[in-house]
């Protein structure tokens, strides 16, 4: 079943659907920890293949036919996609405390550093428009040195309708590459500057009922092309749902706080979301207080044996 994210601002919706996809980084063939196999017969229809722009290389310090590759500390690739959530320790797995007029981090300080080294071990970060709109976010590596030689991420944002362009947000602003990939049917602006790269993604159709929508299919695709290898997505609900019931997902880091909110608002997915998208928990580990979950696919190894040391 398709998931639609209904914007109050215009009549947009954005669903997914279901593909299994291969991810290798080429600059380390030694120890590559990769994503499912990839299917020969998918096709090609719903995206847009787009080239890194001048601007992009330039930022990233490589050129267009080159492939963006994150080793860790032990040398070894991670590929694929990573997912990353927080909820509060409540039944209903909750994001956020509606209570509250004001978005507050609810997770310890050693859990917003393991945060940050996932973005460093990650060739982009990804989100939906929301949580640009709420939070605000840079998306950047802060808290944890980036090693010789590495760039901060790529941030990429899913915006249908472009409802972010025009406003005052930090990662539009702040000289690092994002790339926001919206609908090819939308009233289409100039980005606001050259570091902002805006990429049309036809709408797809599988029909769950929903009128205009964006394959995280196509997004993965059109960041494979690009030579991306290694994806961070880090929320919000909707679209961590939505990728992890498009299949795409190869593991993900759950961060359970002990606290539970007054009046919490629910993620909408349990175990059985991410048993059901094809991962198993490998194990859990206490990080200043707060419970981490390791789950990855069926047949796919942690990038490191001791689960704490990775990211």
């Amino acid at each position: 079943m398709a998931i639609c994210f209904l914007s109050s601002a215009a009549p947009e919706a954005v669903a997914f659907t279901p593909w299994r996809g291969h991810f290798l980084c080429t600059h380390h063939r030694n120890h590559v920890h990769q994503g499912h196999q990839s299917n020969s017969s998918i096709s090609k229809r719903g995206y847009k293949r787009h080239r890194i722009s001048s601007k992009l290389r330039e930022s990233l310090g490589r050129d267009s036919d080159s492939e963006i590759s994150v080793t860790n500390n032990d040398d070894v690739v991670v590929t694929g996609v990573t997912l990353k959530m927080a909820f509060d320790s409540s039944n209903v797995w909750g994001v956020a405390d509606l209570s509250e007029t004001k978005s507050e981090r609810f997770t310890s300080s050693e859990s917003l550093d393991l945060v940050h080294r996932l973005r460093r071990e990650s060739c982009v970060v990804l989100v939906g428009r929301g949580t640009v709109e709420k939070d605000d976010c840079t998306l950047t590596v802060r808290r944890v040195e980036l090693r010789d030689g590495k760039q901060q991420p790529i941030r990429v944002v899913i915006d249908p309708s472009l409802n972010l362009i025009g406003g005052n947000y930090s990662l539009l602003n702040d000289g690092f590459p994002t790339i926001i990939y919206h609908l090819q049917t939308s009233s289409i602006t100039a980005a606001p500057n050259e570091d902002v790269i805006l990429v049309g993604l036809e709408p797809s159709d599988d029909g769950s009922g929903c009128k205009s929508f964006i394959s995280p299919t196509a997004v993965v695709k059109d960041l494979d092309d690009r030579g991306v290898r290694h994806i961070m997505v880090e929320g919000g609900p909707a679209t961590a749902r939505a990728f992890l019931n498009a299949g795409v997902v190869d593991r993900a880091i759950l961060v359970r706080a002990p606290l539970k909110f007054e009046k919490p608002m629910p993620a909408m997915m349990d175990e059985s979301t991410l048993e059901t998208a094809g991962l198993h928990m490998i194990g859990t580990a206490v990080v200043g207080g707060d419970r981490i979950e390791y789950w990855t696919r069926h047949g796919l190894a942690w990038p490191n044996q001791q689960l704490k040391m990775w990211p």
